[in-house]
């Protein structure tokens, strides 16, 4: 198979071919069409997660089913798939058996199997649009899930990329009142255009122009700025509730009145119950939800890298690979 492979931190990737993988008993085999670039590449690209290389990075695959190993019985040769980070859990601990397989002691990742775990795609979803859902799109799906929104709520999204541009949809596709919260001043009407009710522009103190705005019930944050967490977090409306989706760069400095008076929560979310992914997949086969991608070949997989790190990419990126 031809891949990506890093064999060094902070190096340019090598673009090699690796023997084919066979599917051990419980796994099968995908042939990747194509997978998303995602900002925790980076994190791996500089080397801030526990691998040793060489390996093949990335973990937003899709493609077809081309072999199953032993004891698979609810996946076929042919089927349309794609993998998502974590795969799965020991099955027996509090976590698992309480759904939260992530939390396991003894979880395992794509880190350690290369992407097994696999999901169906809806036929009408392409390859390209369908590998963002499962890393993007399953992580804000489950953290709109977890904010437990209610009709009539309010729903802030801050941090606008990768994630944040499909945050927006999602809650728009639920009938969500809905604002994007950016400091570019210059992507309100392509933030309109995606769903969003109203679009407050503003810089690293989000908090006031959302107080100006009316509050929020809701904020779904993918951003890394701690600064803008600890600012936004004092517009929530009271009973209000804060999903932090994204990596701060730094510790998150809550206003302990903003957060014991009326009863708001700060909440963390990644991916989580499986049912998040199925949702997601299912509103982009109906076309409520579209996300916006550039694709590029393989072989430009360090130039897309790199676009990615000084945030050029709008708003996510896919490497379609070649069939084979």
């Amino acid at each position: 198979m031809h891949a990506a492979v890093i064999t060094a931190f902070n190096q340019p990737w090598e673009l090699i071919d690796l023997p084919d993988p066979r599917p051990a008993p419980g796994q099968v085999l995908v042939r990747v069409r194509s997978s998303g670039m995602c900002g925790t590449d980076l994190h791996v690209h500089h080397g801030m997660f526990p691998l040793k290389p060489p390996f093949v990075a990335g973990h937003e695959p899709t493609g077809e089913i081309v072999e199953v190993g032993a004891g698979v019985t609810d996946l076929l040769v042919g089927d349309r798939v794609g993998a998502f980070w974590n795969q799965k859990g020991c099955g027996r601990c509090a976590s698992c058996q309480s759904g939260f397989p992530g939390s396991c002691a003894n979880a395992q990742s794509w880190m350690h199997l290369g992407g097994g775990n696999s999901e169906l795609i809806p036929d009408a979803v392409s390859f390209e649009s369908a590998a963002p859902i499962f890393c993007a799109g399953y992580t804000t799906m489950s953290g709109l899930r977890n904010a437990d929104p209610r009709p009539g709520e309010r729903v802030a999204v801050l941090g606008i990329g990768g994630l944040g541009h499909l945050a927006v949809q999602f809650s728009k596709a639920l009938g969500l009142e809905t604002l994007a919260v950016t400091a570019r001043a210059e992507k309100k009407k392509e933030l309109l255009t995606l769903g969003a009710d109203d679009v407050v522009v503003t810089g690293d103190e989000p908090g006031p122009a959302l107080r100006d705005a009316g509050g929020v019930d809701v904020i779904l944050s993918t951003t890394n700025s701690a600064r803008q967490i600890a600012s936004a977090f004092g517009a929530l409306r009271p009973g209000g509730r804060f999903v932090n989706m994204g990596v701060a760069d730094a510790p998150i400095a809550l206003d302990p009145m903003a957060l014991m008076i009326g009863q708001r929560q700060m909440r963390g979310s990644s991916q989580d119950e499986r049912r998040d992914l199925f949702e997601a997949l299912e509103l982009v086969a109906k076309g409520k939800v579209k996300p916006v991608i550039e694709t590029y070949p393989l072989a430009r997989v360090n130039e897309v890298r790199d676009r990615l790190a000084v945030g050029k990419v709008r708003y996510r990126a896919v490497l379609q690979h070649a069939a084979g």
